[in-house]
């Protein structure tokens, strides 16, 4: 009984294509998303809520604060998931192009949603960072040279 090899790997080939195609699309979804709350950041069109945008108490102790924290937080969000995604789209059309081991091709994708996550929480600290230098007043000896 002979067994045709060639098809079993085009399959797996192809399963490995549509995962990875599939997992490019939600970075290149999540990175289009928050370009799209950055542009709405900008134009001051995220209200202070307590559903939608980077909050805590400093982000939402002043309306100055809140809108310079979502314009931090959602611009340095936008900006570190498009590398992250060109990154591993990147790596996954060179694991492709070279025929390197599966492994690469299934591992890119999730380490790329984990830095996404990453990038996200660090835009998280950079908007709290944002909203206390704005509600903090300069010291006095600044203030009066």
């Amino acid at each position: 009984m002979d067994i045709d090899q060639t098809v079993n790997a085009r399959y797996g080939r192809i399963v490995l294509g549509l995962y990875a195609g599939f997992n490019g699309l939600l970075l290149l979804a999540a990175s289009a998303i928050l370009w799209w709350f950055n542009a709405r950041a900008h134009r001051h069109g995220i209200a202070p809520n307590t559903t939608l945008g980077f909050r805590s108490q400093h982000t939402l102790a002043s309306l100055h604060g809140w809108y310079v924290a979502q314009r931090v937080g959602f611009h340095f969000a936008a900006v570190a998931t498009t590398v992250i995604t060109v990154a591993v789209l990147v790596a996954i059309a060179v694991a492709f192009i070279r025929r390197l081991n599966p492994m690469w091709i299934l591992v890119m994708p999730i380490l790329g949603g984990v830095a996404v996550g990453v990038c996200v929480v660090l835009a998280g600290h950079r908007a709290d960072h944002a909203a206390i230098s704005v509600e903090t007043p300069p010291p006095a000896s600044a203030a009066s040279t």
